[in-house]
């Protein structure tokens, strides 16, 4: 851990993420292109393979496209809103389950996605990173954001009428998520020191609502016996889940807007 991230808590995010928080920290002057690169691989567990984009000459390639933004997608099948193609874009965003799409005065211009391969080790699981750049078609329309900027106040709304409710979700995100339920798509990082506190506590928030939810998603309905409970159930896990991400997209967008645009 760096001394930029001693002493800071830490969140975990996807890695597409986290790489647009630190690029957008390069962007505003608070640390170099090389600092920024090492950070956004996150603490622990991972590194770059040596591979694909190199993160210091990708994030430097930034100032040079007009009117640059970044925007983050966290696609799952039947819902690919947010990525402009080509083909071999879509599969590994979706392996992914992320993806960055970078734009240039409006036009798309590239799609940034992280691939990970699992490397053996005997006391835990590593993983080496690659980051993978595929162009955009040519003249690719980027549609504006679907964000409502509303996403916070769906997210405590449907925290609230969760908790509210008669099932039993078993859902502390006011507590760090445990490793296990941590996928290695994802990656624990310090926040880049300029955020507004209210705009932590929502990444963090959204960050480990969208973890558990998956997690419980994942697990089934083996919590109950009857169907109907097990329905409400689900309903109610799959209104938070989007909730969560809707959130999360739209925090991390507006914060590296305000450090791009």
């Amino acid at each position: 851990m760096s001394e930029a991230a001693a002493g800071r808590d830490l969140v975990a995010l996807p890695r597409a993420a986290v790489l647009m928080l630190w690029s957008a920290a390069y962007l505003r002057g608070d640390l170099g292109p090389d600092d920024a690169a090492q950070m956004s691989y996150g603490v622990g567990r991972s590194g770059p393979s040596g591979q694909g984009e190199d993160l210091f000459e990708w994030m430097t390639s930034l100032r040079q496209l007009p009117l640059a933004q970044l925007r983050l997608v966290l696609p799952v099948p039947g819902r690919l809103a947010g990525l402009v193609g080509p083909p071999a874009a879509i599969g590994p965003a979706l392996e992914a389950e992320q993806a960055i799409v970078v734009t240039a005065a409006g036009i798309a211009d590239h799609t940034l996605i992280p691939v990970i391969t699992p490397v053996p080790h005997e006391e835990r699981p590593l993983s080496a990173i690659t980051w993978r750049k595929v162009p955009a078609p040519v003249g690719a329309q980027v549609p504006p954001t679907a964000s409502s900027g509303s996403a916070r106040e769906e997210l405590l709304h449907a925290l609230r009428r969760t908790a509210g409710g008669s099932v039993d979700l078993d859902l502390v995100p006011e507590e760090p998520v445990e490793p296990a339920r941590i996928p290695a798509t994802w990656i624990s990082t310090a926040l880049p020191r300029h955020l507004e506190p209210s705009a932590s506590h929502l990444l963090v928030l959204a960050s480990r609502t969208l973890l558990l939810t998956r997690a419980e998603i994942e697990e089934g309905h083996g919590h109950t016996a009857a169907l109907a409970e097990a329905l409400t159930r689900r309903g109610l896990l799959d209104e938070l889940h989007e909730a969560a991400r809707s959130a999360l997209v739209e925090t991390v967008e507006r914060i590296v807007a305000a450090e791009t645009g």
